[in-house]
């Protein structure tokens, strides 16, 4: 795991991509490499996970034509290694060589070879072009833009272009998109002028500045398969599970792995222990009695499947105190109160390990969200969406819920029903806090590009399952999980989001994935699975989640610094939104009027710190 930038073009030098490459140490901080020839530097910052001695990068292929830096794991590369690129003349025992051997071999066609995650930066010296690709699941990040001079600049993170001299600015279209479903699908940024790579997609850079469109390289959605009985798929997915887990432990420093109450992060540390001896686990909460606390579960999944268990317990002025240098981290606003425990988590557990594997990844494909068990049964759900008010006191902390529901229900198809079923606002509240847009259009637009990835013979269900898993989980857990891991030099693995692995989920129907009305019936052959490694009191437990006790903190201190962030001269809400709005969402929500507001007013605090972090004081501020 590591970091990666370089410059292509007119001020591309080993001097300007050495600032880049300071800029992501926290990354990589067992080493560094430069290497640049006219027109073109690349910069890596290393995390030393595999063949700690012989994998330093920028590294050159044996031919001499390809020149790599690249972030992330290969975890079939011991299996092209001793296949295919079997003949390479190998200099080391690192994954980094077998990417180098397979572009010697076949080009840009070796990306859909790699299962892995990963961020890839190579230069073709015999085309004189730079080839920037993204694993096909996001699991990495990669950046770019143009700099005033026509220089483009890439990195793994925001930083390393500001370093390189980009200025910070608003992307209006992408703040509307964000207002709208709480994430921004690439490949647009919050930050005006910055792209990121869309998962499973590359583009060339050509020495000249040109730069390609970007082109998908990875599969599209796979078709549901109807015809395998239900006993033969899931003992398909069992054993890709168990593969995933065992590819993804290799390593040549221990192994760890994030360990919250539930089923998910569970199975992993099952799967992990079955393969591997005992293993380390690492569980994070509140100080305080909070409904999302899983100190007691993990306590007893650990001690039933024999692992060595740490925790660490937090407070609530831990988590507000830190949260502006976690949104410098974060790059990118999103909405996930998940994000105070999973940054303080990665925090304590980079003391002790440098890699874990975490059992983020199971609720998009899968369907284990609210959302989902609504799209089960939207024949049935949704006609009571006509029948029912929009506001109703019995609906109570449910009101928020219910709004989307019934947004939904009367969307006129099927992406705007997608869009409205992750809304962060009602439409009265949405064009109250931005006059001026129109609520809901924008995050259609944005997701409109992705119903021709989707499963052709898919339901409402199956497609929108896959459409997150392509859109929100890239773009908004999986890019938080990467940032708030790697800036505090932790490698996180996602073994449930392995491509073989992932491949078969996505071709289950959706009946056995997501079934009932019941919360304790989603995710049905995951938990099948799950069955065979745990004991059914695990496998039982009601979702949690890393969740934090923010809707309380509102009513009290919290929500009297968001107000005074919010009405202060040069906010965000000031210059982009409507402080009149945002007063009243706090008022609403400390009266416990209208339901829960917490996403809607988590939403604006991460603006405001957003605005802070980046904005504040920089030249050319759009208004």
């Amino acid at each position: 795991m590591c970091g990666i930038a370089g410059l292509v073009g007119p001020a591309a030098s080993e001097a300007a991509v050495a600032g880049m490459g300071d800029a992501l140490a926290h990354r990589g901080p067992d080493g560094e490499g430069l290497w640049s020839e006219p027109g073109i530097a690349l910069a890596h910052r290393r995390l030393s996970i595999i063949d700690l001695e012989g994998g330093a990068q920028p590294m050159r292929s044996a031919s001499g034509r390809w020149t790599l830096v690249y972030n992330g794991e290969v975890y079939n590369y011991r299996e092209l290694r001793a296949g295919d690129l079997a003949e390479y003349p190998y200099r080391t025992e690192c994954d980094t060589e077998v990417i180098l051997a397979g572009l010697d071999r076949w080009g840009e066609d070796v990306l859909p070879r790699l299962n892995g995650m990963f961020a890839i930066a190579a230069f073709d010296h015999d085309q004189q072009r730079l080839l920037l690709a993204r694993d096909g699941e996001g699991i990495k990040p990669l950046y770019h833009t143009q700099l005033p001079d026509g220089t483009q600049a890439f990195g793994s993170e925001v930083v390393a272009l500001r370093a390189a001299g980009y200025v910070a600015e608003v992307d209006p279209q992408a703040l509307d998109i964000f207002l709208d479903i709480r994430f921004v699908p690439g490949p647009k940024t919050m930050f005006q002028g910055v792209s990121k790579l869309k998962p499973g997609h590359c583009l060339w850079i050509e020495l000249s500045g040109e730069v390609s469109d970007q082109r998908m390289f990875a599969e599209i959605a796979p078709k549901i398969n109807r015809s395998r009985t239900y006993a033969v798929q899931t003992g398909l997915v069992r054993n890709a599970f168990l593969k995933a887990v065992q590819d993804q432990l290799v390593a040549d420093v221990p192994v760890g792995v994030l360990l919250s109450g539930g089923v998910d992060s569970a199975a992993v540390v099952a799967a992990a222990v079955r393969a591997g001896g005992r293993i380390d686990t690492f569980c994070i909460g509140y100080d305080q009695d909070h409904w999302s606390n899983e100190f007691a579960e993990a306590r007893e999944t650990a001690r039933l499947l024999g692992t060595r268990h740490h925790e660490l317990h937090i407070n609530a002025d831990a988590a507000i105190d830190g949260m502006r240098l976690l949104v410098r981290h974060l790059e990118e606003p999103v909405v996930t109160s998940s994000m105070f425990s999973y940054f303080l988590l990665c925090e304590a557990v980079a003391k002790e390990r440098k890699v874990v594997l975490s059992g983020q990844g199971a609720d998009e494909p899968w369907g284990g969200y609210g959302r989902h068990r609504v799209a089960a049964l939207q024949r049935i759900v949704m006609p009571l969406t006509y029948l029912l008010p929009e506001r109703l006191p019995v609906f109570g902390r449910f009101q928020d819920s219910w709004s989307r529901l019934r947004a939904a229900g009367r969307a006129g198809g099927e992406v705007e029903r997608w869009a409205r079923l992750h809304m962060l606002f009602d439409d009265a509240d949405r064009a109250a806090i931005r006059p001026g847009s129109a609520p809901g259009s924008a995050g259609m637009r944005a997701l409109t590009p992705l119903a021709d990835l989707l499963p052709a013979n898919g339901t409402f269900l199956e497609r929108l399952l896959a459409m997150e898993t392509r859109a929100s989980l890239p773009d908004n857990l999986l890019m938080l999980g990467d940032k708030l891991s790697m800036a505090r030099s932790l490698e996180v693995r996602v073994p449930l989001l392995d491509r073989n692995y992932l491949r078969l989920v996505e071709q289950t129907p959706g009946k056995w994935r997501r079934g009932g009305l019941l919360a304790n019936t989603g995710k049905v052959m995951h938990k099948q699975v799950c069955r065979s490694l745990l004991p059914d009191a695990i496998v039982n437990r009601p979702k949690k989640g890393f969740q934090s006790p923010i809707a309380a903190w509102l009513r009290d201190h919290l929500g009297n610094h968001v107000a005074d962030l919010v009405e202060r001269p040069g906010s965000f809400t000031r210059d982009y939104l409507d402080v009149g709005a945002a007063r009243s969402l706090l008022d609403r929500h400390r009266a416990a009027r209208s339901g829960n507001l917490e996403r809607q007013l988590f939403a604006l605090w991460v603006l405001e710190e957003w605005n802070l972090a980046y904005l504040a004081g920089d030249a050319g501020r759009a208004q």
